[in-house]
């Protein structure tokens, strides 16, 4: 197999990777809205568990692409927010209790 052809066997698997955690853990449509710092940790996490055998270089920007691919919308390229998802426990959130949410566990840890 060229190495072509396993960069986009990767690549496909990749991205059916990320559907499956937007289908499993994501609230999508209009009025909704998350922060990359809220959802990365819970992809990364889904990532570990469900890929096990693969690794990516650069995860973060990949499933940053992958988001941007399938139509949704960020206000900025160093901490966006994203727009039109958000995780199903999150729905009933702000913006602001988001970020809240993560600061505080951030300072347990």
């Amino acid at each position: 197999m060229s190495q072509r052809a396993i960069h986009q066997h990767v690549q496909q698997e990749f991205s059916e990777i990320v559907d499956r955690f937007i289908n499993r853990y994501c609230r999508v449509g209009n009025g909704l809205s998350i922060s990359d710092k809220t959802l990365f940790p819970v992809f990364r996490a889904f990532w570990m568990a469900t890929a096990t055998e693969i690794q990516h270089p650069a995860l973060l920007g990949q499933f940053r692409v992958e988001l941007a691919q399938r139509g949704f919308r960020s206000n900025g390229p160093k901490r966006p927010r994203w727009y039109g998802l958000t995780l199903h426990g999150l729905t009933m959130l702000s913006p602001q209790a988001d970020t809240q949410l993560i600061d505080a566990s951030s300072e347990s840890a």
